[in-house]
């Protein structure tokens, strides 16, 4: 294993020697409890990190400290897991000061030390006094890296971090760079930090097999997310993102259910009918390969959109959309009225952050991912692919049924009752 490397980039220790890091665990719940995954998504500088289910991410205040992409994912400790006492080793390039701290996951920090060091290996003793996951975090001249590190038990009296010197120099280390060279040693993850502005919007992609929950969040503090995974798979076998807002389980993702497709020019009021925006044939195999099917999946005419959503989901009412609407912040008086509803800034939340037309003005802080899959009108025609989003409710209102309408630059969302029932309208399912 090859030891750490850093790029150059200028860090400021009054700042991280303070321990502002926050860390983020994930724990599962619901239909499964072990999590595959977890891909961390920042959606104001869009950088991207995938990790195990098990690990921490470690979210890094932004001091002007690069993204962890641009560092070597390179670093040592031994061993690890580690029963009250362990070896950290580090290379550095050229003389200089650098601090060394843990903490523990909710941010507090247990030890730290800074240490003047000469280019080369250099060792620090950890030790510490309880059990527990920690954070290890390096910071330089050149770098600042955080670990996951595991204390099984411990003896010891007190936390503490040792300055140990050059490896070349102490028999002991070199004995254990020795046994790591051989040894199926598990080494610290640097890829496991993003850089972090307070007020940035995180959106968590969490799978465990077939199942996948998404979480938005913009965290003030080290904490743990309880994820909860259900089943949202529909009759041709294709699994769903969920997202959970308020005391609802939502789709994440526009339903994409197509046991066959037609085309524009076919129409009823009350048989069921399937169309892929802009493919006019009636091949269901070929309909799946368009870019808009994957993308935005299948426009439904209302007696479709009722029988479509899986097993345990149905089609919302229109009062289920009020109590989406109203758990992320419109208010109830609002949510009652036809027409834009302004309250809130809601079609904000519920949009994706890119996907629309001139990039929209989405920040889907609620995770619920909205895209603008366009309609089909009635007479034969698709109009709209990416500047509105028309979503059907399970409501009647006399001959028609309520609706819901975002479009691309409103933070308003849209209600009527007016929605011909042989128009083709995205679909999205709430879980019974």
């Amino acid at each position: 294993m090859s030891r750490i490397t850093f790029l150059t980039v200028l860090i400021l220790y009054p700042i991280v020697s303070c321990g502002q890091n926050f860390s983020v665990t994930f724990t599962g719940t619901g239909s499964a409890i072990t999590i595959d995954s977890v891909t961390a998504t920042n959606q104001r500088t869009n950088q991207t990190i995938t990790l195990p289910g098990n690990e921490t991410l470690v979210l890094a205040l932004n001091t002007g400290i690069p993204l962890i992409s641009e560092l070597t994912n390179q670093g040592m400790v031994f061993p690890n897991p580690f029963p009250g006492q362990a070896t950290f080793t580090a290379t550095f390039q050229k003389p200089q000061t650098v601090y060394l701290y843990v903490q523990t996951l909710v941010g507090q920090v247990v030890a730290k030390t800074q240490a003047f060091v000469q280019p080369g290996e250099i060792g620090f003793g950890l030790s510490l006094e309880s059990a527990g996951v920690y954070t290890l975090t390096l910071t330089t001249a050149e770098a600042r890296i955080s670990h996951k590190i595991i204390c099984t038990e411990s003896k010891i009296a007190e936390n503490s971090i040792q300055y140990l010197g050059a490896v070349s120099n102490n028999p002991t280390l070199q004995s254990n760079q020795n046994t790591l060279s051989g040894s199926a040693f598990k080494s610290l993850n640097s890829g496991y930090t993003m850089a972090y502005n307070t007020g940035d919007m995180i959106h968590y992609q969490c799978k465990s097999g077939i199942y996948t929950t998404v979480l938005t969040d913009s965290p003030a503090s080290s904490k743990n997310y309880e994820v909860f995974f259900t089943a949202c798979t529909d009759l041709g076998g294709k699994n769903y993102s969920v997202v959970k807002i308020g005391g609802q389980i939502w789709m994440a993702e526009n339903l994409a259910y197509l046991p066959f497709v037609s085309p524009s020019t076919r129409e009823s009021e009350t048989a069921p009918f399937y169309y892929v925006y802009n493919y006019e044939g009636s091949s269901v195999s070929q309909a799946k390969t368009k870019p808009n099917f994957a993308t935005y999946g299948v426009l439904y005419n209302w007696a479709a959109a009722k029988i479509a959503c899986p097993s345990n989901w149905h089609l919302p009412t229109d009062t289920e959309w009020k109590i989406l609407e109203t758990s992320l912040g419109m208010s109830q008086s609002d949510a009652d009225i036809i027409g834009w509803r302004e309250s809130g800034a809601i079609g904000k939340a519920l949009k994706f952050t890119s996907g629309w037309a001139k990039n929209g003005n989405g920040d889907n802080s609620s995770g619920f991912a909205s895209l603008p899959g366009g309609s089909r009108y009635y007479g034969g025609d698709f109009y709209d692919l990416g500047d509105y989003a028309y979503l059907w409710t399970a409501s009647e209102s006399g001959l028609f049924s309520w609706g819901r309408i975002l479009y691309y630059h409103e933070d308003a969302v849209f209600r009527d009752n007016l929605r011909g029932r042989l128009y083709g309208f995205s679909v999205r399912c709430v879980r019974n």
